[in-house]
C-alpha cells in the first residue's frame, strides 16, 4: 500500500527530475551532509516515487493500469528508501539534516511539462473559477519560479477591472515581470465585494468571505498544483476596493505570500495584524492615500518580523510608472518557513495556522471580549532547545518540528504559559512526507510533530469557595 491512502491536495498547492536547487545555509543550519552528487540522486529517486505516488492515487486508475500502477510504486518507494537507507549509513540520520531536506525535496513534487504562454484568459471548468494567466517562454518545470496573484481594482464606475486591461494599466508586457515570473489574475465577478469586514453576526457573512477567498485564490491554487511555483516568492498585489481583503487574506494565511503591494491602502483599524510577522508591504502613497498609508505603515511596523516601505507615486492610479520600483522591492521578499518567532492572531476561527505553528481549540474570536481573544505567541531557542509559547484563549496548539528549529536528538523543553515540559520524540520520514503533501509545499519539511495543551488558570473562586 502507498504511504497516503489517497493523496489530498490542499486548496493553496504547487511535476520532473531536476538539478539540486541551490542551498545558502542561514546562520542557524549546518553545513550539507550530502555532496552534490548524492543530493541530485536521491532528489531523481524521490521524484519518481512522488510521481509513482500521485499515479496510484488517481481513483481514475482502475484494471491492470492499477496492477502497473502498483508494480511502479513499489519499485519507486523501493528505490528510494534504499538509497536513503545507503546514505542515512553513509552520512547519518539524513531527517536531522534540513538543508539537505530543503535540496532533495525541492522538485520532489513532479509537474507536467508544459510550454510558457502569454497572458490569457482560461475560462472556468471543473470547478475552477475563470482567471488570466501568463507564462515566462523560459519556464522549465523543473525550475521553480516566482508568482505574482494581481487582483484587478474598480473602476470609476465602481466595477471590477477586466483582467487584460487591469495588466496593462499596471505592468504591461514590456515589463521584466513578464520575463520571470507567473502572473495570475482573477476575475472577480461584479456583484462581489472584497473589502468590507464581514459581521459574523450574520448568519450569511460566513459564506460571504469564503466566496470571496474562493474567488481570489481558488484558481491561484489551481496554477500551483499546474506549474512549479517557487512557495518562498509568492506576491500579492491588489487595487483600488481589494486592499483591505488582501490584508485580511494575508492574515488569514500568513506563509502564503512573502509580499504585499497595496495600490490603494484603505484603513484596516478592526483588522488584527499580529499574524503578518514573516510578510513584507509595499504601500503605493498618493495625495488621497497618504494618510491611510502612514497610518498602516504604523501599525506595521509594530508587528514583530513585518516590514513596511512606502513608495510615493508619480503618476495616476493605479500608477503604471511605479512598475519598475516595484520590481526591484520585490526582489527582496522571501519566505522563511522555520521562523524563530510566530505570532497568530485569528481575524477567523477558520484560519489559525503559521508557519510550523498551528492552534487546534481556541475560543471564538468572533465572540471572546478585547483581551482574551485568541492568540499565541512562540519563540524557539535552538541553543537552550527550548520553545516558550504563550497563549490567550487557546487550549492546544500543534509545533510541527525541525532541526533547524529544535536539536530533535536531544529532549526538547517546551515552556507552556510558563509551565515546563520535557518530551523526545523520534523524527518520522512518513509523516513528514503526509504532512508535506498536505500542505502540498515542498518546504515544509518537519519529521516530528507536538500537541501541546495549554494549562488553564485555576477557578480562584471555586477553590475559595467565594460565592457559596
Amino acid at each position: 500500500m502507498p504511504l497516503l491512502a489517497s493523496l489530498t491536495i490542499a486548496a493553496l498547492g504547487t511535476m520532473l527530475h531536476a538539478e539540486p536547487t541551490h542551498w545558502t545555509p542561514s546562520v542557524q543550519d549546518p553545513q550539507p551532509k550530502l555532496a552534490a552528487a548524492e543530493q541530485k540522486s536521491l532528489q531523481a529517486k524521490l521524484s519518481k516515487f512522488m510521481e509513482a505516488q500521485i499515479a496510484y492515487d488517481d481513483p481514475s486508475v482502475v484494471g491492470k493500469a492499477r496492477e502497473k500502477a502498483q508494480k511502479t510504486y513499489d519499485q519507486s518507494k523501493e528505490a528510494f528508501l534504499t538509497e536513503w537507507k545507503r546514505q542515512s549509513e553513509k552520512h547519518g540520520d539524513l531527517l536531522k539534516s534540513v538543508p539537505d531536506l530543503e535540496v532533495i525535496f525541492a522538485n520532489g513534487i513532479p509537474y507536467d511539462r508544459k510550454a510558457g504562454l502569454s497572458l490569457r484568459k482560461v475560462d472556468a471548468k471543473d470547478g475552477i473559477p475563470a482567471h488570466w494567466l501568463s507564462v515566462p517562454k523560459s519556464y522549465k518545470a523543473e525550475t521553480s519560479i516566482r508568482a505574482l496573484l494581481l487582483v484587478p481594482g474598480l473602476d470609476e464606475k465602481n466595477e471590477w477591472v477586466d483582467g487584460k486591461k487591469w495588466f496593462d494599466t499596471t505592468w504591461t508586457d514590456k515589463s521584466p515581470l513578464v520575463g520571470d515570473t507567473i502572473l495570475h489574475i482573477p476575475v472577480v465577478a461584479k456583484e462581489v465585494e472584497l473589502d468590507s469586514m464581514p459581521d459574523y453576526s450574520k448568519t450569511e457573512a460566513e459564506g460571504q468571505e469564503r466566496q470571496r477567498i474562493e474567488v481570489l485564490i481558488q484558481s491561484f491554487g489551481d496554477t500551483q498544483r499546474s506549474y512549479n511555483v517557487d512557495r518562498s516568492k509568492r506576491f500579492l498585489d491588489a487595487g483600488k476596493g481589494a486592499t483591505g481583503f488582501a490584508m485580511r487574506l494575508a492574515s488569514h494565511f500568513p506563509d502564503l505570500f512573502s509580499g504585499v503591494i497595496l495600490r490603494h491602502p484603505i484603513p484596516v483599524d478592526e483588522l488584527r495584524l499580529g499574524s503578518l510577522g514573516g510578510t513584507s508591504f509595499l504601500l503605493l502613497s498618493s495625495a488621497e492615500t497618504a494618510a491611510a498609508c502612514s497610518a498602516l505603515k504604523e501599525r506595521l511596523d509594530k508587528v514583530d518580523g513585518a516590514s513596511c516601505t512606502i513608495l510615493t507615486t508619480t503618476d495616476a492610479y493605479p500608477y503604471l510608472a511605479a512598475a519598475a520600483e516595484i520590481e526591484k522591492w520585490m526582489a527582496t521578499p522571501k519566505r522563511v518557513v522555520n521562523r524563530k518567532k510566530i505570532i497568530i492572531e485569528p481575524n477567523d476561527d477558520r484560519f489559525r495556522k503559521a508557519y510550523w505553528v498551528a492552534i487546534e481549540k481556541m475560543v471564538s474570536v468572533h465572540t471572546a471580549p478585547e483581551g482574551m481573544k485568541p492568540r499565541v505567541e512562540i519563540e524557539s531557542d535552538r541553543e537552550q532547545n527550548r520553545i516558550k509559547v504563550t497563549c490567550t484563549g487557546v487550549e492546544s496548539v500543534i509545533l510541527s518540528l525541525n532541526d533547524a528549529i529544535v536539536d530533535l536528538d536531544k529532549p526538547v523543553t517546551i515552556v507552556v504559559n510558563d509551565k515546563a515540559i520535557t518530551e523526545k520524540r523520534g523524527r518520522d520520514f512518513t509523516s513528514m512526507l503526509r504532512r508535506m503533501l498536505q500542505k502540498y509545499d515542498t518546504q515544509f519539511l518537519f519529521p516530528v510533530e507536538f500537541r501541546v495543551n495549554v494549562p488553564q488558570p485555576e477557578n480562584k473562586s471555586a477553590a475559595t469557595g467565594a460565592g457559596k
